[in-house]
């Protein structure tokens, strides 16, 4: 069996991009094009998109915005607040050095191809971001978010003026740092062989004033289900993001993930399933749930996950559990006990 290993990232990350873009009179759907992002994908931010075609969306936003910096203005831009279940996970953080380690936890989940990490250098300690392929405009914009959401968060445990010591960054640009950005007071060096923010030692044990101590565990969402290896997870993590889409195709699935239909038919077949079966399996899955705690009609149930009409959703629901879906919400309410 061929093991497939695709980069991938959230829809999600590309919002504020194709937002930002958008507002400027870009055209988004043509950029998306450009990209070979689907344009339907950015209406399921849970849903997997490639990190070469998030970088070459990137890229294209920057050329459209007319700066090599776009990244680093949406870093700037995003609070905690603004990255829901996530930054509420971050927001418990007690230290600097908690928030650090949450956070790289985090992102490691929800990203795959691309990672940060520390590593002690004696007074300092590093925030290493490395992306994919060769040092470019769109993977630049990557590691300039994630240092400028990092700092505008370490400052409200370090103060409002507070800049790491220096940032090396991989990508030589032709455009200088504006000088009221995050980054004022930072030693930059570009073209560096490696990506990261220094931190002094002495900051990682600062608290923030906003602590939440009572929860520690990750937030139980879709966005924070860490990606795997397995061609057939991924898979089924875009029928179900895109499950209630008109535009769901087996060809939207395999560009989302830049193969080709038959590329993509042939290697589910090496794993011993299908896109037909996987697709079956979740519209099945979710036909149970809403069948229990929905008041849908059959009929809704059946037109809302994509069948034909409700004659070909009780075929392939009484194949799969062996009753009809009126029998089975007939069986459910015999089960509740009387009032």
């Amino acid at each position: 069996m061929i093991s497939r290993s695709i980069p991938v990232t959230r829809v999600a990350f590309l919002l504020r991009y194709a937002e930002l873009v958008g507002h400027m009179g870009a055209p988004v759907d043509s950029l998306l094009t450009a990209s070979g992002i689907p344009d339907e994908l950015l209406d399921h931010p849970a849903a997997a998109v490639c990190l070469k075609s998030a970088y070459k969306f990137g890229e294209l936003a920057c050329r459209a915005a007319g700066t090599e910096h776009l990244g680093l203005y949406i870093g700037m831009n995003t609070a905690l607040e603004d990255l829901g279940p996530i930054g509420e996970h971050l927001k418990r953080s007690t230290t600097v050095y908690d928030y650090l380690n949450r956070g790289i936890g985090m992102y490691n989940m929800l990203i795959k191809g691309q990672r940060i990490w520390l590593s002690d250098h004696g007074e300092e300690v590093r925030l290493n971001v490395a992306t994919i392929g060769e040092p470019g405009l769109g993977p630049h914009q990557s590691q300039l978010e994630t240092l400028a959401v990092t700092v505008m968060a370490l400052r409200r445990a370090l103060g409002s003026y507070w800049s790491p010591g220096n940032i090396c960054l991989t990508y030589q640009a032709r455009e200088a740092f504006p000088e009221d950005s995050c980054f004022e007071g930072t030693y930059i060096v570009e073209g560096a062989h490696t990506s990261y923010m220094a931190i002094s030692r002495s900051a990682l044990g600062a608290r923030f004033p906003y602590c939440r101590r009572q929860a520690q565990q990750l937030p139980e969402c879709v966005e924070t289900h860490p990606f795997t290896d397995d061609l057939s997870d991924l898979v089924q993590l875009q029928i179900e993001a895109l499950l209630c889409d008109e535009n769901l195709h087996i060809d939207t699935v395999a560009e989302s993930l830049m193969m080709s239909r038959r590329s993509l038919q042939r290697a589910l077949a090496e794993q011993g399933t299908s896109y037909t079966d996987l697709l079956a399996s979740i519209r099945i899955h979710e036909a149970l749930d809403r069948l229990q705690f929905s008041d849908e009609t059959i009929a809704e149930i059946a037109f809302d996950l994509g069948y034909t009409d409700a004659s070909n959703f009780t075929r392939a629901f009484r194949l799969r559990n062996g009753i009809s879906p009126q029998q089975f919400r007939q069986n459910l309410s015999a089960e509740q006990p009387a009032g």
